[in-house]
């Protein structure tokens, strides 16, 4: 499947009708693609933040809580206006489950990663080095955010 099929199928066709109507369908899809990208950006943000839980530098962790916040702020920016309605259409499904596949996908690398956290842990126990555990519970945490940010997706995007 090439990228012209790919977004063929997602993508909306054209508007066509009056030019108060082609008006209202580009309000529409702007409205529809542009909260999807502030939505999208607030995931990506928070898969960050969850992965730069692991790291000492906190300007990592600050750099992904604004990549969040702006995603949001960008969402709430578009539909916090109330001025355009949008129809659910063929290319909203597939987009849809798109989403539904990146959510499942994510969650279970976030399960993968508490799964490795907790193995280090156990291994961890058997020394006395503190930096093991320490970098084992991070791993542990990271793991956690990006699993329960997976499963918030739906209402991101």
């Amino acid at each position: 499947m090439n990228l012209l099929t790919i977004l063929s199928t997602i993508l909306p066709e054209p508007p066509t009708g009056t030019p108060e109507e082609i008006a209202k369908n580009g309000l529409d899809f702007f409205e529809l693609w542009i909260g999807r990208v502030g939505g999208f950006v607030a995931f990506i943000g928070a898969i960050k933040f969850g992965l730069a839980v692991k790291e000492e530098s906190s300007r990592e962790q600050l750099q992904a809580v604004l990549i969040m916040v702006s995603g949001f702020m960008i969402k709430s920016a578009v539909k916090g206006m109330g001025l355009f309605s949008t129809s659910p259409t063929s290319a909203t499904t597939e987009f849809v489950a798109i989403m539904n596949f990146i959510e499942k996908w994510t969650r279970r690398v976030g399960v993968l990663g508490m799964l490795i956290g907790a193995v280090m842990f156990g291994l961890a126990t058997r020394e006395s080095n503190a930096n093991s555990k320490v970098s084992a519970l991070k791993t542990i945490s990271a793991g956690a955010i990006v699993a329960s940010v997976s499963a918030l997706l739906p209402t991101m995007v």
